[in-house]
């Protein structure tokens, strides 16, 4: 008998089971108790375990490939590529420009504001400049009325012909002349400030120093010399003038802005009337001659003051509607 027919026959089905498992390639997914037969426990235990070992590396090679999927999916965090930067880069530099312009625009309304204001104030200083001007040049054209008939009064005591009392009247009126004094407030506080760069309008600007570099400075430099004129003759007057006959204007203190009282006045215009008239102290016609001169030098500085200041007003008026024209002020 050959050695096939000596196996035992209930051992060939279990060996071919086994050979059969072993060198099946496709894991198992699913074992069904019916297949396995009632007689073999162990082979039962290993098959079961075959199939849960399959069953979870299956499972592990799923998530393995879902988490690959989902690495590929999104980015590593922390690496950038240059759009990215340049995104960045240009937010950040318009949010800082921005920011630059809103406050350059704040500023240059700030500035404008308050060159508006400086500008309101020197109108309100050149109005009262031409206020001074037109009061000082109504007194003055009359002082130099005065004046020039002091002259001629000088002229006739010259030639012997000496009229006391109008001399002394004469004289009492051309003593004094009046004198502008500027308002520079706006302009002190531009210039002290720094600010006077607000004023963006060359030409106004330049019309804003005219005035007041050249012309108040040409006013004040014509009135010191007419201030010298007015001292010298004030000098040579009391070689010829006798004070005492006016003391009774020395009764009362000197008040601004109010008016000598009557009862002086009055009291001056008697005493100028008086019979005999008054006498000067110095009738040499070579002293009276003297005198002339230094009454023919101060009326000449008063005209040039005066027209000094007639050239003054009218450029304060001009740079008043000038200033108007560029920041319109309301009426």
């Amino acid at each position: 008998m050959s050695e096939e027919k000596k196996i035992p026959p209930e051992e060939i089905p279990q060996k071919q089971q086994a050979e059969t498992t072993i060198s099946s390639a496709e894991p198992i997914t699913k074992v069904e108790q019916s297949e396995i037969p009632p007689s073999s426990g162990t082979e039962q235990q290993q098959t079961t375990n075959l199939a849960s070992e399959a069953s979870a590396k299956e499972g592990n090679q799923q998530q393995t490939e879902d988490m690959e999927v989902h690495h590929h999916t999104h980015p590593a965090h922390g690496k950038k590529n240059w759009k990215a930067y340049f995104w960045e880069f240009l937010m950040l530099f318009l949010a800082v420009f921005c920011g630059f312009l809103a406050e350059y625009q704040l500023e240059h309304k700030i500035e404008k504001e308050r060159a508006k204001k400086y500008m309101y104030d020197m109108v309100e200083n050149l109005k009262y400049d031409t206020i001074r001007y037109n009061r000082n040049l109504i007194n003055n054209e009359a002082i130099g009325k005065q004046l020039d008939s002091f002259r001629a009064e000088i002229s006739q005591g010259v030639k012997g012909m000496i009229d006391g009392n109008r001399l002394y009247d004469l004289w009492w009126k051309c003593k004094n002349f009046n004198s502008v004094v500027f308002n520079r407030t706006a302009i002190t506080q531009l210039k002290n400030s720094g600010n006077f760069r607000l004023i963006t309008n060359n030409v106004l600007s330049s019309s804003i120093s005219d005035y007041y570099e050249r012309k108040i400075a040409a006013c004040e430099q014509a009135e010191e010399t007419l201030g010298r004129s007015n001292e010298r003759l004030k000098i040579s007057s009391t070689r010829f003038f006798y004070y005492e006959p006016f003391d009774h204007l020395l009764s009362t203190e000197t008040t601004f802005n109010e008016p000598i009282p009557d009862s002086i006045i009055a009291r001056n215009k008697k005493r100028l009337s008086d019979n005999p008239p008054l006498t000067l102290l110095n009738t040499n016609p070579s002293d009276l001659k003297l005198l002339y001169n230094d009454i023919g030098m101060k009326e000449e500085a008063m005209k040039v003051y005066n027209a000094f200041l007639r050239w003054a007003r009218a450029t304060a008026i001009a740079l008043m509607q000038e200033i108007d024209n560029e920041y319109h002020f309301k009426k």
